[in-house]
């Protein structure tokens, strides 16, 4: 039984004061998705506006707005400015003539717009009945939509207390797998008539119900990804290659060495797509000019490495590492063993923990390591900090930008301009998002609610200490990789990053290399046939494509070490008990 209310179908508006304009657009977008959208039309900016009120005042919802006109109106810098404060995950085109991104006033015109988060992106006016270039940019809109409100299509349901971490973890598991998840409080109508109907009583813990009606009560992590058709098992035979994480880097990798006929199985403890998969928009990954969400992109590179023959092992965490005859053993927790010729250490990094003892009780619940974009819309009304001044910083305080009352940024440097791309730093003033310089969070104190209220704020030039409000606080600072569970043997530096070609012998010496020859290739580690790609590795940039460059490049390395151990193999005398039988 399905509990979700019948919904008006949500609006695309299209507007235009020339009639052959709204025509050309009106007469396509009717044909194909009238029977699933209320297509509307304004001959202009201020009719615009008071039908963006009338849908606001009425329920309804707006899912695109196509307009031709970006001047000011009423209040408003634009339409496009005004739906998106009326309904924050709008998608908003400019409705541009072909060939008119040629002209330096149009081209001014849509760079200034996207800088200042007036609009997602261009939309080129029909040229013909049937133009599928048109039909595919309003698709990707409306996918982006879908995505974004949860809506429609709902594959699985989170009955829990917003307040509980394990509800959290749960909703972001689900989000960055791509998978559609509706959330319900469990004392909700909706929630109570769908426990009833299955006969499952809520107890404190949160419930996930399947596509398919399933109550899973509680569920961990292992059995969320079986009930979504992940795979968690291991294989019995011994692989070419064992690719540790599955983040840009070690997806790059298992689809490179997969598709080069590499026996390859990826371990992912967590999430496909690492601290990747939760950014909520992508800006400067080559061929997405729109952007892309880091969990897209994610399960796109996933799928594409499926069905090159990479296989996954879901939730499943690498415990230990030893050197073997023939290979490798990686220790999986809990308590099984893989055997592989060679290994790829993508284990990325984590956020590390601040210092703060008023923050821990609200870990999971106002509290976030990591862009959560999960938890976005919860904030609406809500005075949001985020801590950090990198690129994911900025992209979480842009999201969150659309719902939150106001959104800030804590950095301990003078500026953003050191440390975060410059086309983020000018959509986040365009946005309204405040920065707060040379400060760190010490402390954090709760409402009379159990939520938070305030975090302390210390200067660190002067040791000054304030507070300042807070309902939510997102934390993008001190990246640790995860390499502890990694042998003596794999020499890292301090931080823990591992140490990959000359590095391993200009900081460990001749003796840290463990192999034959000069030295390890550039993206070996200090044993051969280990290697390390992303922000796992000493020297590594941080950004996405650097990581998919890495990954894509090791493989190369990867065969060289394997042709080589076969050579070895090859070259090995003959059984000496053979020789004396002969």
């Amino acid at each position: 039984m399905d509990a979700t209310p019948t919904r008006r179908p949500a609006a695309i508006l299209v507007v235009s004061a020339d009639p052959a304009v709204r025509d050309d657009l009106l007469v396509p977008l009717r044909r194909r998705y009238a029977e699933d959208y209320r297509i509307v039309e304004a001959d202009g900016p201020q009719a615009a506006v008071a039908a963006i009120d009338e849908l606001r005042a009425s329920g309804g919802d707006l899912a695109l707005v196509l307009a031709d006109d970006p001047a000011p109106v009423d209040a408003h810098e634009s339409v496009f400015a005004a739906a998106r404060r009326a309904f924050p995950d709008v998608r908003r085109g400019l409705v541009i003539e072909w060939g008119s991104w040629a002209e330096s006033e149009t081209a001014d015109t849509v760079l200034q717009l996207v800088s200042h988060v007036q609009i997602d992106y261009y939309v080129v006016r029909p040229a013909h009945a049937i133009d599928e270039s048109f039909h595919r940019a309003v698709t990707d809109f409306l996918r982006e939509w879908e995505a974004a409100v949860g809506k429609r299509h709902r594959g699985f349901t989170v009955i829990g207390e917003a307040t509980q971490p394990r509800t959290h973890v749960l909703r972001s598991i689900l989000a960055r797998g791509g998978v559609p998840t509706d959330f319900l409080d469990p004392a909700s109508h909706d929630a109570r008539t769908l426990l009833e109907a299955a006969g499952v009583e809520y107890t404190g813990a949160p419930i996930v119900r399947t596509l398919s009606g399933r109550m899973l009560v509680d569920p961990d992590d292992a059995e969320l990804a079986r009930a979504r058709g992940l795979e968690t098992s291991l294989p019995q035979r011994t692989v070419d290659l064992a690719v540790i994480g599955a983040g840009p880097s070690g997806l790059a990798a298992a689809v490179y060495a997969a598709s080069e006929g590499l026996d390859t199985l990826v371990l992912e403890g967590e999430s496909i797509g690492g601290q990747a998969g939760s950014s909520s928009l992508i800006r400067n990954y080559l061929g997405f000019s729109r952007g892309v969400s880091g969990s897209e992109l994610a399960q796109r590179a996933y799928q594409q490495a499926w069905v090159f023959g990479a296989r996954f092992a879901h939730t499943r965490h690498a415990a230990g590492l030893r050197r073997v005859e023939g290979g490798f053993e990686v220790d999986v927790a809990p308590g099984d063993t893989v055997r592989a010729r060679a290994v790829v250490l993508a284990t990325g990094v984590s956020y590390r923990r601040l210092a703060a003892p008023g923050l821990e009780p609200f870990v999971g619940s106002s509290v976030f390591y990591g862009a959560s974009s999960v938890e976005a819309r919860a904030q609406s009304g809500r005075d949001v900090l985020v801590v950090g001044g990198g690129n994911s910083a900025g992209q979480a305080a842009l999201h969150l930008a659309r719902y939150a009352r106001s959104v800030s940024l804590v950095v301990r440097g003078d500026s953003l301009a050191a440390s975060m791309s410059k086309y983020l730093i000018e959509q986040l003033e365009a946005a309204g998002v405040g920065l707060i310089t040379r400060s760190h969070v010490v402390d954090a104190a709760a409402s009379d609610a159990d939520r938070l209220d305030h975090v302390v704020l210390e200067r660190t030039d002067d040791g000054e200490r304030r507070s300042v409000p807070a309902d939510a606080l997102f934390i993008t600072i001190g990246a640790r990789p995860h390499t502890g569970w990694l042998p003596a043997e794999v020499l890292r530096d301090r931080w823990g990053s591992v140490l990959t070609g000359p590095e391993v012998i200009a900081e460990g010496g001749p003796d840290a290399w463990l192999g034959d020859g000069e030295g390890p290739a550039p993206l070996e580690t200090s044993v051969p046939g280990v290697f390390a790609v992303g922000d796992v590795r000493r020297g590594s940039v941080k950004r996405v494509a650097s990581a998919v460059g890495e990954g894509s490049v090791v493989i190369s390395s990867v065969h060289a070490y394997l042709a080589a151990l076969a050579d070895d193999r090859a070259d090995e005398p003959a059984d000496e008990h053979a020789d004396a039988g002969a």
